[in-house]
């Protein structure tokens, strides 16, 4: 389970890169989509990013939550004046010392929320997420460019995509039915029942073997045509037996290696 999470995580980080997402500056909770009118454009509207129906409703209720949050946390305000979005984090953030071990705080109750999913959180995530709050943290100490710095930094927002592209590498296995290493190629299959319920279990079923049945002395079921007995096989130990060939009869009952197949004297059987 451990190297199936390892796996999961090291494509979430593969596709941040290959998406070309924008961790700072991307609306991890709503989307902007066309709207077509006579097969063309003529608006765009936005609306809540979807989830994957592949996942659990556990995974599902998290991901919404940890999106909704960093939003509001990271870039809930908008102000005419300013390009850049803002949220409460960069209000708390205002306050010396204490608005900057609360944000801190804020963060952390964010990741700790993410890392509730089914399976939890692969290690190298969870040590990025971390790794963004102390940074923003230790910027937000430097009074005024550390706090603007902080809005634009904004490791709310970040950790929130890392859940997102982990969360959509989880669903797309479950879909799949199996997952693999982009680094090395190992593939490994997950279980029907797991995957159907959004739940990742590797596949436990041992390769079934083509080969033909062996034959061995000793119990078995069935006389085959040649006078052998068929072997009746063992599925749990994959051993079949089959008992020795008899030796087949001529017409007159003798045996085909020359022995009679009677004890009695032929000429009293004349006499009778």
């Amino acid at each position: 389970m451990n190297a199936l999470i390892s796996i999961l995580g090291k494509r979430a980080l593969k596709s941040l890169d290959t998406d070309k997402i924008k961790p700072n500056s991307d609306n991890p909770y709503e989307e902007r989509v066309p709207v077509y009118k006579n097969g063309q454009i003529v608006k765009y509207r936005t609306q809540e990013r979807p989830i994957p129906v592949e996942l659990s409703s556990n995974d599902q209720a998290i991901l919404k939550k940890v999106r909704k949050r960093a939003y509001k946390w990271d870039q809930g305000f908008k102000c005419c004046c300013v390009p850049v979005r803002f949220g409460w984090s960069f209000f708390i953030g205002l306050i010396p010392i204490i608005g900057d071990f609360a944000d801190a705080l804020m963060a952390l109750w964010l990741v700790k929320k993410a890392s509730k999913i089914d399976g939890g959180l692969p290690a190298t995530l969870y040590a990025k997420m971390i790794s963004n709050i102390m940074f923003d943290f230790a910027i937000g100490l430097i009074p005024i460019v550390g706090d603007i710095v902080d809005a634009v930094y904004r490791a709310n927002t970040r950790n929130a995509w890392l859940l997102h592209v982990y969360l959509m590498a989880k669903a797309e296995a479950v879909r799949n039915g199996k997952v693999s290493d982009p680094e090395t190629g190992e593939t490994i299959h997950l279980s029907g029942n797991g995957a159907s319920h959004g739940v990742l279990q590797p596949s436990t079923r041992p390769a079934q073997s083509t080969s033909a049945p062996k034959t061995t002395h000793g119990r078995g079921w069935g006389w085959n045509r040649g006078g052998g007995r068929t072997a009746e096989p063992d599925l749990e130990s994959g051993i079949v037996e089959a008992r020795p060939e008899r030796k087949p009869r001529d017409k007159h009952g003798g045996r085909s290696d020359g022995r009679s197949g009677s004890t009695r004297d032929p000429r009293s059987q004349g006499r009778r």
